[in-house]
């Protein structure tokens, strides 16, 4: 039997068990994503009460013998971080990437920094798309799965900004003629540098990083878009 002691962790789900129990889906740096057994969670004399939403910032404790970890203590990592309206289906998004796409115990410094870096710039409405982008980008480097989308997939030559390209999921960026249907190269240089996208090209970033994503999903749906469509507010 394993045991860790404080170790940093955000929650990105959690779902009822038994009686008064969790069964809580957590994201750590050292040992990846974890899912482990909150006894007596839903419990208001629980110690573990009101430290279970997703979002949160803790330090978490347990023990293991098999899959399933047993949480033997949770406590708060700095003040709880409450998202609502749209930064909060933003969260809900990032967090349903994570739980499909990232293998259980399976440790990644930079996809749990990368999310530590999303969730306070979701509060503020003007940084949520390009918040988003970056987490997402992020995350498919981590897996080892994003194109280079600074350089052409053919010809290695660097992106153009006045030219067009279509974005192969593997190979990335390849030229397009001006009359066809593709994204602009200066959209691919500020996603593939980190830097912000321009307003009116954020449908276009959302677009593609969709088609990324979708390519990786292989035919799984998010339910989270399909929920923001419905409850925008």
């Amino acid at each position: 039997m394993s045991r860790i002691d404080r170790e940093p962790v955000f929650v990105l789900h959690r779902r009822a068990w038994r009686d008064t129990s969790l069964i809580i889906e957590l994201l750590s740096r050292e040992h990846g994503r974890v899912a482990g057994v909150a006894r007596g969670a839903r419990s208001a004399k629980s110690t573990f009460f009101g430290l279970t939403e997703p979002f949160r910032a803790l330090e978490a404790s347990w023990t293991r013998r098999g899959e399933m970890a047993t949480l033997t203590g949770l406590e708060p990592e700095g003040p709880a971080r409450r998202l609502s309206g749209r930064a909060m289906w933003c969260g809900l998004y990032a967090n349903e990437l994570l739980l499909r796409l990232t293998p259980r115990d399976d440790p990644d410094s930079d996809i749990f920094d990368a999310y530590a870096r999303l969730l306070p710039e979701l509060t503020n409405p003007v940084r949520q798309s390009n918040a988003l982008r970056r987490f997402e980008l992020a995350l498919l480097h981590a897996l080892g799965v994003a194109p280079d989308l600074g350089s052409s997939g053919e010809s290695g030559e660097p992106v153009a900004p006045g030219m067009r390209y279509r974005v192969d999921p593997v190979s990335g960026p390849v030229p397009v003629p001006a009359h066809q249907e593709g994204i602009q190269g200066s959209v691919l240089i500020a996603l593939a540098s980190g830097q912000d996208v321009a307003a009116q090209d954020d449908a276009a970033a959302l677009r593609l990083m969709r088609e990324l994503i979708e390519y990786q999903l292989d035919g799984r749906k998010l339910n989270t878009p399909t929920f923001f469509r419905e409850n925008p507010s």
